[in-house]
């Protein structure tokens, strides 16, 4: 199955097509980060929604990876403002966190223990029909929320997933005017997220001709242009916003596997994107080793982007990491406090949802040790 609920409007100027979808709602309410709010992203949406003749508030602030009790603390403010259109104007985790606030706004008597994937030997509670609309409009180019169906929070420093088709957000809109924006390092963690999306849903259980297609765009385009969004390039940024809601189409559909499940399991250590590119190389290695249908597709990836095999595919993740100046976990964290999480992370991860969608099943032992490679940056 492919599916797709998001209607895409992209291009330069498009955040003015926020007037027109806000048009025929009383309360809108826009969830943004600081830097939309600092660069007058924010402004500039709250004018388009007034136009409309709606009354808009505006809640700002909201933390980098958000957690559950962010969603707890900021929902008493959505309640009160009773709006019947959400904007989220801002990262993934902004989308994330607007998502998560639709489904406790909409349906209250949830709790987020029994509809979140904890495990995936655990069977959420489904949510039911939402019905207030969601509009997205991402700022960095990375998480695919957009058009995902998938809201991600923290919960003790680990991360776990909300997993359904209500909080895929109705519209989404891609002016890339607003990656313009990113810090250099913002635009590298999540343009490699863009990378490790691509290659992971390409190689998943559940990969399609259609997902496919959305994935290998998303990873020659990211593979092509990331060096130059890093720098600022305009036309580069452009093309990997794009590239982006791509991969997030991708995933969508095919799912991600084993590097997703051990970033989201060592979230306490660092930025998303930056954790999926330290294990992405030993995670792809690992499965390479084991299964022919992996090895097969990754030598599909790398005949894309003008190589040949699966380790030359390797070899071509690693050195994009090192152009870009990657660090490995070691350097994000010291031994001690490491080896301390280590057998937790590796038992969560084996536990997360997504494992079930890698090419290989692995063992717990074997999570443990590629989490001690990527520290030690073992070869």
């Amino acid at each position: 199955m492919f599916w797709l609920k998001t209607r895409i409007i992209e291009g330069r100027g498009s955040l003015e097509k926020l007037k027109k979808e806000a048009e025929g709602h009383e309360r809108v309410l826009i969830l943004s980060s600081n830097s939309m709010k600092r660069h007058g992203f924010l402004s500039e949406a709250e004018d388009y929604v007034t136009e409309a003749g709606a009354e808009v508030f505006s809640i700002t602030g909201l933390p980098a990876e958000p957690s559950v009790e962010t969603i707890e603390e900021f929902l008493p403010k959505v309640r009160e403002f009773e709006p019947d259109l959400l904007v989220a104007l801002g990262g993934g985790s902004v989308i994330d966190a607007t998502k998560a606030l639709k489904v406790f706004y909409d349906a209250p008597e949830l709790e987020f223990e029994e509809i979140a994937f904890i495990d995936r030997f655990s069977k959420p509670k489904p949510v039911p029909k939402l019905k207030t609309r969601l509009i997205a409009i991402p700022s960095t180019s990375g998480a695919g929320s957009e058009v995902s169906a998938a809201s991600v929070l923290k919960k003790g420093g680990i991360k776990y997933n909300i997993v359904t088709p209500e909080i895929a957000p109705d519209v989404a809109i891609l002016d890339p005017r607003l990656p313009m924006t990113m810090p250099r390092e913002v635009a590298r963690n999540s343009g490699l997220d863009v990378i490790v999306h691509g290659i992971e849903a390409y190689t998943t259980k559940v990969a399609n001709d259609f997902s496919d297609a959305m994935a290998i765009r998303a990873i020659k385009t990211v593979y092509k242009w990331l060096p130059l969004s890093v720098k600022g390039d305009e036309e580069a940024r452009e093309k990997v916003h794009y590239a982006a809601t791509m991969a997030g189409i991708a995933f969508l559909n095919a799912r991600l596997g084993l590097c997703h499940a051990m970033s989201h399991k060592a979230a306490w250590l660092g930025p998303h994107g930056l954790l999926n590119a330290i294990f992405l190389p030993y995670v792809m290695e690992f499965n390479a080793k084991r299964s022919d249908y992996a090895r097969r597709r990754y030598a599909e990836i790398a005949r894309e982007l003008g190589f040949q095999t699966a380790k030359d595919l390797i070899e071509v993740v690693k050195e994009l990491n090192e152009m870009l100046g990657v660090p490995t976990l070691g350097e994000l964290v010291d031994e001690e406090t490491f080896m301390a999480r280590l057998d937790e992370m590796a038992e969560k991860a084996y536990r997360d949802g997504l494992t079930a969608f890698n090419p290989v099943e692995p063992k717990p032992e074997e999570i443990k040790e590629l989490y001690l490679r990527a520290f030690y940056g073992r070869g």
